[in-house]
């Protein structure tokens, strides 16, 4: 793999996608997903859509070979709306397939199109099986959801951490030197390191064992610093996000609490004076004195006069 990869300033790049935008490396990616054996590079057709930006990050590669539409994408959080993003990011490229190849979605001959292929590489913290299959329809809470929508979707999940999915990752040295790498990056972290410390040290290690991820970081260790820490903090700020999300969620539920005490407080105080009101009237049709009621009810000449008044 070349060196000289340019990256693009306007956004940042995931390292993911930064390592396998060349396409010997998306081919060699695809064919350990596919257990197939393509070899010729230029056989692939990127169809990234630049414009499509996820938190200031580019974060797909997009492309197709032998009529398989393929939106690879990496995540390092989990996200149940995957399917949702994917179906809609799947759409715009079939939108430029269309356009590209001037095909008339209204004429009466039917137009070929390419197989839609969604996969998630998902290095998070989250334990996950190797695979996991999430569906569109999962989103939607009704039973027989399934049977009635006229669409389906479905995120192809691949657990990409050290350790899960050998026999692809043997396919894919590749895949195995980035997901090693995380690993280090993590178990730095773990020992109490700064993010930046834990970066450049597990780059420098990954540099001194040589290979192919080797390469990449040595000719672009400042870039890919630079991206991890833009990963991280983007992490740290959906964890973040989450924790503000449940604290505003206790405080409101504090608020709805210290409501329904009012309210109670003031229906309870509203019941005791309208009793109040009865029994002093009462009294008076008995035709006790107001010095008399006050005594009975034990409250002031003044109190027995206002409600005596007010009735």
């Amino acid at each position: 793999m070349q060196n000289d990869v340019n990256v693009n300033r306007q956004h940042k790049d995931r390292l993911f996608r930064f390592i396998f935008q060349e396409k010997s490396a998306l081919l060699s990616l695809y064919n350990a997903i596919n257990r197939s054996d393509y070899t010729d590079p230029e056989s692939l057709e990127i169809y990234t859509m630049e414009n499509y930006v996820y938190m200031g990050m580019k974060n797909d590669v997009s492309f197709l070979i032998d009529w398989n539409m393929n939106v690879f994408e990496h995540q390092s959080t989990y996200n149940p709306n995957m399917p949702l993003r994917g179906f809609l990011y799947m759409s715009a490229m079939f939108k430029k397939f269309i356009k590209l190849n001037r095909l008339d979605i209204y004429g009466s001959k039917e137009i070929k199109l390419p197989i839609p292929r969604y996969y998630v590489f998902y290095n998070g913290t989250r334990k996950l099986e190797d695979e996991v299959i999430l569906a569109l329809t999962d989103s939607m809470p009704f039973e027989n959801a399934k049977e009635i929508s006229c669409a389906e979707f479905r995120a192809h999940l691949v657990n990409i951490n050290d350790g899960h999915n050998p026999k692809m990752m043997e396919r894919c040295p590749l895949l195995r030197e980035y997901a090693i790498f995380v690993e280090d990056i993590r178990n730095n972290m773990a020992l109490g390191m700064e993010h930046r410390d834990a970066i450049v040290q597990a780059t420098d290690v990954c540099i001194n064992k040589g290979g192919l991820l080797s390469d990449i970081l040595q000719g672009h260790k400042a870039e890919v610093t630079d991206m991890l820490l833009t990963e991280y903090d983007e992490a740290f700020h959906i964890a973040s996000e989450k924790e503000i999300s449940r604290e505003e969620g206790r405080q409101e539920e504090k608020a709805k609490t210290e409501r329904e005490k009012q309210r109670a407080d003031a229906a309870e105080k509203l019941a005791r004076e309208s009793e109040l009101r009865a029994a002093v009237f009462a009294l008076k049709l008995k035709g006790k004195t107001e010095e008399e009621i006050a005594e009975i009810r034990e409250i002031s000449i003044d109190k027995v006069h206002k409600i005596l008044s007010e009735i």
